[in-house]
């Protein structure tokens, strides 16, 4: 298999706290790649050096072995690297389906003036977002709420969505951030059969989680 993610001796302190020291792991194409480690041990720290929000101070990151590090995430997006947070990161003011083409957004290429004025090809490409963000909820199972407020949807049901969401930027990798705290026994089995089936897409995913019966199960490589 190929190496897709590549990390090579990262570092990053925050105001003399050493928050990741000389990480270095290679992450190859198709796998689902868990980390695990205590809380405090620096994993999320790590994922947003990988995802853009943070540069470190030091050691290289490389997407298909361009160097990434500094770059912003939404080219990191275009470029196949999509994740979720630790902390939900959902519009609550709007409907599961706007939540998901949002994602979309990244694919569309109609100009500002063009969508201010809905021309033609705007409202093509709105239906195109549309008709994609609902498989993508029905790919997830989340079918029946779709025209649903993200506020009145249940927590479970929002961890799925936030994937959804991920997913909708069509990632050759996806970041998932504990996508099972926080669930119960029914939710955290969707979770891990939706995992399941992105790997077997040839996504790959990296994954952070302290549910090790969940990590034990469904891991093709461990950190």
């Amino acid at each position: 298999m190929s190496t897709l993610l590549e990390i090579k001796n990262v570092s990053i302190s925050f105001g003399g706290v050493q928050a990741v020291r000389d990480v270095s792991l290679s992450i190859p194409e198709g796998v689902v790649f868990s980390i695990i480690g205590p809380n405090g041990a620096g994993k999320t720290t790590l994922f947003n050096i990988i995802s853009g929000l943070y540069v470190p101070q030091a050691g290289a990151v490389k997407l298909r072995g361009a160097d990434i590090v500094g770059k912003r995430p939404d080219l990191l997006a275009r470029n196949g690297l999509s994740r979720t947070f630790q902390n939900l990161q959902i519009f609550t003011q709007m409907s599961a389906i706007e939540n998901v083409m949002v994602g979309r957004h990244i694919h569309e290429r109609t100009s500002t003036v063009a969508q201010l004025f809905s021309l033609p090809n705007v409202l093509r490409e709105n239906r195109a977002s549309r008709a994609a963000a609902t498989k993508l909820l029905t790919y997830v199972g989340l079918e029946k709420y779709i025209d649903s407020m993200a506020s009145a949807m249940p927590y479970g049901a929002l961890k799925r969505l936030e994937i959804a969401r991920a997913l909708a930027t069509d990632p050759k990798i996806i970041l998932l951030d504990e996508p099972a705290a926080g669930c119960n026994a029914t939710e955290t089995a969707d979770v891990e059969q939706l995992i399941r089936r992105i790997a077997d897409t040839g996504v790959t995913v990296l994954l952070i989680e302290h549910d090790m019966k969940l990590i034990m199960r469904i891991s093709d490589r461990i950190l």
